[in-house]
């Protein structure tokens, strides 16, 4: 009776043991979550782009529908756009990350991508331009320069480059190089309430 007694105390102590590592390793785990959530992003700083105005009818490079600028910015307070070649390797490292973005900020924000290397002929690397956006996971628009879009895109020398636009087609401003997700979020949380 004495044995069965010893363990049963053994027992209940190894059991109290557990539980208490159990709740510390619970307790520093709402830290750490609490640190990770206190840790914000900031906000990219903007810079003047060259263009007031990024004005365009041009084609879709998925469906080949027409899109016209002066629709698609009415539809969102904010629209991303980034300009993008199937040749820039950043370019195509970044586009995970937009796609993400966009499936977090579609309800509020419109993205539009811009390949600069295809054309409305279809006829220059459309084909690829395909494939890395399938890849990417890329759901939102992405269209191909014609000359509606050539007086703007002329000022635009390096990628990627990504700019806001307002719904009435005002550059916001923007930025050259590929920028981290976080740093994305936080720059559209800023614009949206800025723009309301």
């Amino acid at each position: 009776m004495k044995k069965l007694f010893k363990i049963m105390i053994l027992f209940a102590v190894a059991l109290s043991l557990f539980a208490c590592n159990k709740k510390t390793e619970d307790n520093s785990k709402e830290t750490n979550s609490k640190k990770v959530t206190e840790k914000t992003a900031a906000a990219i700083n903007l810079e003047d782009m060259p263009i007031e105005k990024f004005d365009f009818q041009t084609l879709e490079i998925e469906k080949g529908d027409i899109v016209k600028s002066e629709d698609f910015y009415k539809e969102k307070p904010l629209t991303l756009v980034n300009i993008w070649g199937t040749f820039c390797g950043p370019c195509k490292e970044e586009m995970p990350d937009l796609a993400a973005l966009h499936e977090e900020y579609k309800d509020k924000v419109n993205f539009l991508g811009v390949v600069v290397d295809t054309n409305a002929s279809m006829d220059t690397n459309v084909e690829e331009a395909h494939e890395i956006i399938k890849n990417a996971g890329v759901t939102y628009t992405n269209i191909m320069p014609n000359p509606t879009t050539e007086d703007s895109l002329v000022h635009i020398t390096a990628m990627p480059t990504t700019f806001f636009v307002n719904s009435e087609g005002k550059v916001l401003g923007g930025f050259v190089g590929k920028k981290d997700k976080e740093s994305l979020a936080a720059t559209i949380d800023k614009l949206l309430e800025e723009n309301k």
